[in-house]
């Protein structure tokens, strides 16, 4: 058995077992001034609650800066809320017993004949020396009468001092009343009443029951109880997070946070956050309070920390905030968009620059008024061209027509065909802004990307653009243009962010074969309300958010305007992960004000253009991309059964640039597959002349789709 360093000090478990103490490490890039002014913790040990195991056993030793002053005293708005919190419980728990004071006095007057009985039992027990009763009476049974007869003389010894020391009690008491009475009559009748009134009280809580308490807790309405390490104990081992024998611990203090109670738990190692998360409910449970106000996020300082926040009230229940954007006369789109509050009432910021933003939910739980907070910060800012189309056709957009370049509102031919129309620009100009960033230079340039000096410069063309498309399903199931809209969206969502192209897209049917994958996957950021099925909010979060806790069937009916934002792409968002988030209000009056105001600037800043300018706008024929195939097909060498993709895709950007190019074989794929025309292998020559085997369209197939469309009546 080796023997340990004596220089080493050392510590005896409670099985006497020898661990020695770690070796305290430095941390490092700190100076050591700074290591001075805060408190050094080892993450491996509590800092309330629970035994752990010692660090030693434990692993390496990890240390971190703690704040010299915890965040409530440190922070203005969290010391006004957690002083307000006080005031509200002392004042409500002054007033819920002082209320019920003569209550408690009646219930202790009736114990107090109980009181009485055990006073004189336990007086009885002590003068008689009763506890040693059962002593002497082990000294008979041993037949030990030497032992016997000591414990006798020293029992006789206690009851002669006791019983003098009751008898000069009762004397010297008696004496007092008598002298009090005999120099002071007059206050006679009140020290005899208070001491009735002291004897009373005193028998009372002496005789009192332990299953029927006297004084009742102070019940706060929804507010829970104070949250202790206890309390967190059990939760967490009720939902099988962690064992008695290894509990959880905690990294600082739990402490008031705004409306609640937040603990920084470290899970025993081997679990991680996302357990936790998916746990919500089972540690509500434990809590003993409703799941609504339980909430779980993870701790970027280890994959085994979490930080749970339990509110004092149902926060996603209360009154709705005014968005701040209604107060501004102008906004930056550039920067993230104010959309609404979390669960401790923080801001949360949505970035649309470089990404786009599904929003899914069942009718009537707000989608609308979410979609419209980003897409009214567009109509502020005056260099974002705004395109906007409704799907449903009520009059929840109108006021977007003010600023507009083009407006659409149900599905009409009219309005698809626009649409249609809009879209194919929008590709277009889309890969022609790719072609001119190529040429720039760098330092006008950078990294391949629109920047707002570009945007904002009339020369180069490349304005910020932003669509937004509100049940948008019912421009996906259009039985003519829906699979090429499709296909148009999906391109500008794979590509276009990076050359100012956004979408915001709104739909009440979040199905997977009506928004496949292949759009939804493009789109960076994702507000999923209250849908039915988890499988339904998968289809807006992505695939396998329903694991990892997040699942938006589970949000109430009653919680109008609340949703799970996730961010899917490197933006800020993503990294803050699911965020259950409560929507600010944007009233239709804050909404036509807003309007007015960009339209406005956009006048003076010379930026208004398209309808919201009067002009009117050019809209594609239907059916003119099969039109603009059979013509492409007609140029092909007489007799050949078809061309090829590439050679139908050049021609069409012979014929029509301004629509078609930039196309790419699924863009056209996509326009064609409306008419039942599937591209398929054809037997033709190259570009550069060579006769292969490829993928592309048969001339008999355009033929026979444009036959069915006039038969149809299309």
């Amino acid at each position: 058995m080796s023997t340990p360093d004596p220089a080493t000090p050392v510590e005896h478990d409670e099985v006497s077992n020898v661990v020695a103490f770690p070796t305290p490490v430095e941390p490092t890039g700190t100076a050591p001034d700074e290591v001075l002014d805060a408190e050094i913790v080892e993450d491996d040990q509590p800092a309330t609650g629970t035994d752990v195991v010692p660090s030693a056993l434990a692993g390496p030793a990890r240390r971190e800066l703690l704040p010299i002053l915890p965040a409530w005293l440190s922070d203005r708005d969290q010391f006004g809320a957690t002083v307000r919190w006080a005031w509200r419980y002392c004042h409500h728990t002054a007033r819920y017993h002082a209320v019920r004071v003569p209550v408690y006095g009646l219930r202790l007057t009736a114990a107090s004949p109980r009181g009485l009985g055990r006073a004189l039992a336990t007086w009885y027990r002590w003068v008689f020396d009763a506890e040693s009763r059962a002593l002497r009476q082990s000294t008979v049974d041993a037949g030990d009468s030497s032992a016997y007869l000591a414990l006798t003389r020293q029992r006789d010894d206690r009851v002669r001092l006791r019983l003098k020391i009751s008898a000069t009690t009762v004397l010297l008491s008696a004496l007092g009343m008598g002298a009090v009475w005999w120099l002071y009559p007059e206050v006679m009748h009140t020290v005899l009443l208070w001491t009735a009134l002291v004897s009373i009280l005193a028998l009372g809580l002496f005789g009192r029951r332990e299953d029927k308490p006297i004084v009742t807790a102070a019940v706060l309405g929804q507010q829970v109880s104070k949250l202790t390490p206890d309390v967190v104990v059990r939760a967490f081992v009720g939902a099988g997070l962690c064992q008695e024998s290894s509990p959880v611990t905690f990294a600082q203090p739990i402490q008031r946070d705004g409306r609640g109670w937040l603990a920084v738990v470290d899970l025993p190692y081997g679990k991680h956050a996302a357990q936790a998360v998916g746990k919500r409910e089972s540690l509500a449970s434990g809590l003993n309070v409703n799941p609504v106000m339980v909430f779980i996020d993870p701790d970027p300082v280890s994959a085994r920390r979490v930080r749970l926040w339990v509110s004092d009230v149902d926060v996603f229940a209360q009154k709705p905030v005014p968005s701040p954007l209604a107060r501004l006369e102008e906004f930056d789109f550039w920067q993230p968009i104010p959309f609404g509050l979390d669960a401790r009432d923080r801001q949360v910021n949505l970035p649309l620059i470089w990404s786009s933003l599904l929003v899914g939910a069942i009718p009537r739980m707000g989608k609308t008024f979410s979609a419209r907070i980003p897409t009214a910060a567009a109509a502020l800012d005056p260099y974002v061209e705004l395109f906007v189309f409704n799907g449903k056709g009520d009059g929840a957009w109108r006021d977007f027509e003010k600023v507009a370049v083009a407006y659409g509102s149900g599905v009409r031919d009219q309005v698809v065909e626009l649409l249609v129309s809009t879209l194919r620009r929008m590709v277009a100009d889309m890969n022609d802004r790719f072609e001119r960033m190529a040429t720039l230079p760098v330092d006008v340039c950078p990294e391949a990307k629109l920047t707002p000096a570009m945007a904002r410069n009339k020369r180069l063309r490349m304005p910020l653009t932003v669509l937004s498309m509100d049940e948008v399903q019912r421009y996906l199931e259009h039985p003519v243009h829906g699979a090429e809209i499709l296909a148009l969206l999906t391109d500008l969502a794979k590509v276009g962010p990076a050359a100012g192209y956004m979408l915001i897209l709104a739909t009440q049917k979040p199905d997977s074969s009506v928004i496949p994958d292949s759009l939804r996957g493009q789109i960076g950021s994702r507000f999923a309300m209250k849908v039915m099925t988890y499988q339904a909010s998968e289809t807006i979060l992505g695939a396998g958010t329903y694991k990892a806790g997040m699942d938006a069937s589970k949000l109430l009916r009653a919680h109008k305007g609340v949703g799970i934002l996730l961010g899917a792409d490197d933006s800020e968002l993503a990294e803050q992960g699911g965020q259950i988030t409560r929507t600010h209000l944007l009233t239709s009056a804050d909404v036509e004000a807003m309007c007015n105001r960009g339209r406005a600037l956009r006048i003076a800043a010379g930026t208004l253009t398209g309808m919201a300018a009067g002009e009117s706008p050019t809209v594609e024929t239907t059916g003119s991309v099969l039109d603009d195939v059979a013509a492409a097909l007609t140029a092909v060498a007489a007799g050949a059964a078809g061309a090829h993709t590439e050679v139908i895709l050049a021609r069409l950007a012979e014929m029509r640039p301004e629509f078609y190019d930039g196309w790419t074989g699924t863009t056209l794929a996509g326009a064609l597959k409306a008419y039942g025309v599937e591209p398929t292998q054809v037997w033709g020559a190259t570009p550069d002349g060579e006769k292969k085997n490829r993928q592309g369209y048969k001339r008999d197939a355009i033929t026979a789709a444009q036959s069915a469309r006039i038969d149809h009546g299309r």
